[in-house]
């Protein structure tokens, strides 16, 4: 971390570290964390081998970005809310 936390000082990076399981300050990705756990992680029986791991880590990544409904973005994928961003838009950490 220390290494880290010199590269982000020497490039003038404010560095911010948030408290874990804090969703009033990381919603989206104390969200997505919990996704994973109850929707991937608690649901299938995973092998100990990462060649054998990482189609399912994959698959599953496509499911959640290109087929799965989101309600916090109007149920839509976050494909399809990305592709409907104009040009205008701030820039995201998606894309």
């Amino acid at each position: 971390m220390s290494v880290f936390e010199d590269h982000c000082r020497d490039k003038r990076l404010e560095l911010v570290v948030l408290p874990p399981r804090r969703p009033d300050l990381n919603g989206c990705v104390e969200r997505a964390h919990s996704s994973w756990r109850y929707e991937y992680y608690a649901s299938y029986e995973l092998p100990h081998q990462i060649d054998k791991l990482q189609p399912l880590v994959d698959a599953f990544a496509y499911r959640y970005n290109h087929q799965r409904p989101h309600q916090a973005i109007g149920d839509l994928t976050p494909a399809e809310y990305l592709s409907r961003l104009s040009p205008a838009t701030p820039p995201s950490h998606m894309r």
